[in-house]
């Protein structure tokens, strides 16, 4: 039997539209835990003092940067304002 790529795979369960969606979904919550990751640490700052000048928990920033909820823009606002930078949102 022959083996299957992932990426075969993949494209095979993203012609279901539910599939699909959640798979749009989990893309978006990825990319915005690493873009989170990287800025904090291109800015040199710890979780805790990200929180503390965003004003928002440890626990928060933690569970945006692992990709475990999905961040409003309101909330990477408030982040990206605590690093001296800007959101930027794309629509493609």
């Amino acid at each position: 039997m022959p083996l299957t790529s992932f990426g075969d795979l993949l494209d095979e369960q993203l012609t279901d539209p539910k599939v699909a969606q959640l798979y749009e979904q989990e893309c978006r919550r990825l990319d915005a835990a690493v873009a989170v990751s990287r800025a904090r640490e291109q800015a040199h700052l710890t979780q805790e003092q990200l929180a503390e000048r965003s004003g928002l928990s440890r626990n928060t920033i933690i569970r945006i940067e692992r990709g475990n909820t999905n961040p409003s823009m309101k909330t990477l606002d408030r982040i990206a304002r605590a690093m001296g930078k800007q959101v930027h949102l794309s629509i493609g």
